[in-house]
């Protein structure tokens, strides 16, 4: 079974719920601004990312992480939507292009990745993605959000 993990932008918590109630993998979120993947899991892999773009220790985000509380879930229960911290969406936002490989490549690195056998060349066009996901949100003022599908 492939869980997939969806990133996507919206203008508030209420809004950000309706992206889940739907009945099929194709159908959640659409129409709002999002990426999906299969390999980067919100819960797991965010907080290294946290911890590299914000300065922060690993300490510290573990005790104040990047994610927010649960927001919903699809009736069947598959499918679940939580809030990123806009900190987290605005230290994506403000990540230089040029520190992209540099970022990927700690990211890669990063021991959540290690069973994954992820490298650098998957990584870095993802966080390119999610810069530009977060950016575009808080230049609309919206949040960040996202949905786990089992």
């Amino acid at each position: 079974m492939t869980v997939h993990y969806g990133y996507y932008a919206a203008t508030d918590d209420a809004h950000a719920a309706d992206a889940v109630e739907h009945d099929t993998l194709e159908e959640i979120g659409a129409g709002y601004d999002q990426l999906v993947l299969t390999v980067v899991d919100p819960e797991n892999h965010m907080p290294a990312l946290d911890a590299l773009i914000s300065g922060r220790s690993a300490e510290a985000v573990a005790a104040d992480p990047p994610y927010g509380p649960f927001l919903n879930s699809s009736d069947d229960g598959r499918t679940v939507c939580h809030s990123f911290t806009d900190a987290f969406r605005d230290a994506l936002a403000a990540l230089a292009p040029e520190r992209l490989p540099s970022v990927a490549a700690e990211w890669a690195a990063a021991e959540c990745f290690q069973d994954l056998n992820v490298d650098t060349d998957a990584l870095a066009p993802v966080l390119a993605e999610l810069t530009g996901l977060a950016g575009d949100a808080a230049g609309r003022g919206d949040h960040l959000y996202y949905w786990i599908s089992i």
